[in-house]
């Protein structure tokens, strides 16, 4: 395994999402590659602080213990054989201790697993949260100091979906680099850029991954504001986009020269 399929794998690694014989593999790398072995160390720490300080509080006792209660409840039920509709009144039941017991983030996974919600808000965090790492260079770029379209060649090289990096259209924005990560298990590319100083993150997902979104085509962009960032969802040329600045709607110069005249975005659909 080389260095390129070891960042690749290193979120899903942390998270101990591998295949045995790819945990191996990675293993194994690391094992003779101290830069990797870094970048792991560094995501582990990251974790450890941001579950420390930002993490919410656990939940009461009594929300436990019932929660533990409703679900020994319905192994005793599904052994019992009752009836359909009961059983699915009593997983709803069990879906809303949850939701008081680890608050509204669990509830929208929660949501999504049950078919009654949006996958958005879970790409909204998960694009902050890599946006975050990439300003604070913990998750240093694999590819710096080149054009767009040499950064857009490299992608396409190494991605099994459409790449296609805007041309800077303003002499304030600059291309930082790039690198090949993760937003909810989906591989994708991670670009960095600086608008007069303020810092923005632009993700590019495969068409298939912005599809499972279920978005409607009406508004094109999809504005969410999380944790202060402002996350615009949008599909072009094959592929989706994903956009995390604090700067609001000049963030949309990575793709447009000041001058032009755009689409107004929404306001913001959701606040997490």
């Amino acid at each position: 395994m080389d260095c390129n399929t070891a960042k690749s794998k290193l979120f899903p690694y942390v998270d101990g999402e591998l295949t045995p014989e790819l945990r191996d593999q990675l293993e194994a790398h690391l094992a003779h590659c101290s830069a990797c072995r870094r970048l792991v160390d560094f995501e582990v720490a990251f974790r450890e602080t941001y579950v420390e300080r930002l993490g919410p509080d656990p939940a009461p006792e009594r929300v436990r213990e019932h929660v533990a209660t409703l679900l020994q409840d319905l192994v005793q039920r599904q052994h019992a054989g009752h009836g359909r509709r009961r059983f699915r009144r009593f997983v709803f039941s069990v879906a809303a201790a949850l939701l008081v017991a680890v608050g509204l983030g669990a509830g929208i996974t929660l949501q999504t697993y049950l078919g009654t919600g949006t996958t958005l808000p879970e790409l909204a965090n998960a694009a902050v949260e890599q946006h975050q790492k990439l300003v604070r260079k913990l998750l240093p770029p694999d590819i710096r100091d080149v054009s767009p379209k040499a950064a857009e060649e490299w992608f396409r090289q190494r991605l099994a979906f459409n790449v296609s990096l805007p041309d800077l259209r303003t002499e304030h924005l600059h291309f930082l680099g790039g690198r090949i990560s993760h937003l909810r298990e989906v591989e994708v590319a991670a670009l960095e850029y600086q608008l007069d100083g303020n810092n923005i993150s632009l993700f590019i997902i495969p068409e298939e991954a912005y599809r499972r979104l279920h978005l409607t085509d009406k508004p094109r962009f999809k504005v969410v504001s999380h944790r202060g960032y402002d996350v615009i969802i949008w599909r072009s040329q094959g592929a989706g986009y994903t956009l995390v600045s604090e700067i609001g709607d000049r963030a949309c110069q990575v793709c447009h020269a000041p001058e032009e005249k755009l689409e107004p975005l929404p306001r913001p659909s959701a606040h997490l």
